[in-house]
């Protein structure tokens, strides 16, 4: 008859094997979501490929690619929150993508308008890499928006540093000299009116200055004719003595 430790060894043995036929089983389920939601990805079916990377995301041990890829289909069918929250599942574990992560979120709250968050996670992006080029064109984009024309013609200069070839780099060029211009001629106006607003204070305070004057000159007149014309005593007959 076994002994105990003899039927607890083999209990063991038939364990583990039992727990590595299923680890392998769903590795191949996870496996098999992953592989066909980034082939369907690839092809450009993102409504396709969204279901199949949203279960490929929810197996154990997913790729961050996986979560990568079902955060830019739901851009591609403009579901911004789902896209964000996709992004920040991926981010969280994230090792070779983190600049894309944070690239994406970004981007998605560029679609939906708002431009500070995006400039955020811009920053954030090339804080993680900071040769990316495209990070600082879609940042300049984004501060143009914002109204920052000149933290935008830095973004712009420094996206042409990195990719002067960019087919996009005439165009930027084209940008930056109306920015400029536009700067300069900011910079004009803006020096015309602080030299007129200087002028016409200058003019009011000589005005000022006349009225005190003027009011002062009037002031003395007055002192001087008081002073010299105080009424005295009249009499008609000289003053006699009596004897």
């Amino acid at each position: 008859m076994p002994s105990r430790p003899g039927l607890n060894r083999g209990a063991m043995r038939r364990i583990a094997f039992f727990l590595a036929v299923s680890g392998a089983v769903a590795a191949s389920f996870a496996s098999e979501f992953s592989d066909r939601g980034i082939k369907l990805f690839m092809e450009n079916k993102p409504l396709e490929a969204a279901p199949v990377l949203e279960a490929a995301s929810k197996e154990a041990g997913a790729d961050e690619r996986v979560f990568l890829y079902l955060g830019i289909a739901y851009q591609q069918l403009g579901r911004w929150d789902e896209a964000v929250a996709s992004f920040r599942k991926g981010l969280a574990s994230s090792v070779l993508y983190r600049h894309q992560f944070l690239f994406n979120i970004a981007n998605s709250f560029y679609a939906q308008g708002r431009n500070a968050f995006a400039v955020e996670y811009y920053d954030q992006a090339l804080a993680a890499k900071p040769e990316y080029a495209q990070a600082y064109l879609n940042r300049a984009n984004a501060k143009m928006r914002l109204g920052d024309h000149g933290g935008a013609v830095s973004d712009y200069s420094l996206f042409l540093s990195l990719e002067p070839a960019s087919p996009q780099g005439s165009e930027i060029r084209r940008l930056i000299d109306l920015l400029g211009s536009k700067a300069a001629e900011a910079d004009r106006v803006k020096a015309e009116a602080e030299a007129r607003l200087l002028a016409e204070e200058r003019a009011k305070q000589a005005m000022l200055d006349e009225v005190a004057r003027s009011l002062m000159e009037a002031a003395e007149a007055t002192t001087n004719l008081s002073a010299g014309s105080g009424d005295t005593q009249g009499y008609d007959s000289d003053l006699s003595l009596d004897d």
